[in-house]
């Protein structure tokens, strides 16, 4: 693919499933916000000239902003109780390194199967699973049809709704609703919070991979301007990374620089003596100098 050339895959696959479990927990109702992803494994997609988000990069460690970690399962059928015992084993394994709250979520893409909590020792594994094929949301592509048709300004939730729609039950296909909503971040952007737009544009990336037939995928990226829009995710990213490392190196620098100072007065006066000459308390400056 194009874009797939022109940017790192495994950067735009972490970048782009950060987006999609954001919109995800927003339709689930859990308020958290997803800040960085880390994947236990490498990805390994280079090999991989199909991938497909049920099957290729599953297991994702999300770090939410408040500090918990979330860990993702994405099931294609209906899970089985040794699925439960894989992961499982991978909830244990990131519990025990991280030292962090975990939660858990699996999302199968089925309406069949009913399965208990797996529980183990030392820990009792309460996962929350959410059968999507369960949920009928028909009623909610209606009103948020009906939004675009009139120009209204759709909600946050809506845009949620949006890339998280395949994934529910409706009399559409996932890959029509797919290019329905591609057809919307398009020709409706007036109608879509701007502060919203790129990021539903990056989580689609997703949708598309996953639902649309390989010969169209490149046409509706170029469509919504997904090459773009990751372009300039990566860019502030990197910005980002840029000014916070400006920052580091001057704090690093004061401090290099205050205890300089100290260590030059040092060689004329005591400790107390430099303490009151800098207006600073004893224990301060001993702490500076062990740094």
């Amino acid at each position: 693919m194009g874009l797939e050339k022109r940017i790192n895959r495994d950067l735009m696959f972490k970048i782009c499933f950060m987006y999609f479990a954001n919109y995800i927990l927003k339709i689930l109702g859990i308020n958290e916000e997803i800040v960085e992803i880390s994947p236990t494994e490498l990805i390994g997609l280079e090999s991989i000239s199909k991938p497909k988000i049920f099957n290729n990069f599953l297991d994702f460690a999300a770090i939410t902003k408040s500090g918990k970690i979330i860990l993702f399962e994405f099931k294609k059928n209906a899970l089985r109780t040794k699925d439960l015992k894989q992961s499982y084993k991978y909830f244990d394994r990131v519990h025990c390194k991280k030292k962090a709250h975990v939660d858990f979520i699996i999302i199968t893409i089925s309406d069949k199967g009913i399965i208990s909590n797996y529980k183990n020792r030392p820990l009792i594994f309460c996962p929350q699973i959410i059968k999507t094929k369960t949920i009928n949301k028909q009623k909610d592509l209606s009103i948020l049809r009906d939004k675009f048709k009139h120009n209204s300004k759709i909600s946050h939730y809506d845009c949620s709704l949006m890339i998280a729609l395949p994934l529910f039950k409706t009399k559409e296909s996932e890959a029509e609703i797919t290019e329905e909503m591609c057809k919307y971040i398009k020709e409706k952007k007036d109608c879509i919070p701007y502060d919203e737009l790129e990021n539903m544009t990056a989580a689609m990336y997703l949708n598309i991979i996953e639902y649309i037939d390989e010969e169209k995928q490149d046409m509706l990226m170029e469509m919504i301007g997904l090459a773009e829009k990751i372009e300039g995710i990566i860019s502030e990213i990197k910005d980002n990374a840029r000014k916070d490392g400006e920052k580091k190196g001057r704090k690093d620098g004061e401090k290099k620089g205050r205890k300089d100072i100290i260590n030059r007065l040092l060689k004329k006066y005591t400790e107390d003596e430099v303490s009151k000459l800098l207006d600073m308390e004893k224990a301060t400056l001993i702490n500076i100098l062990q740094k």
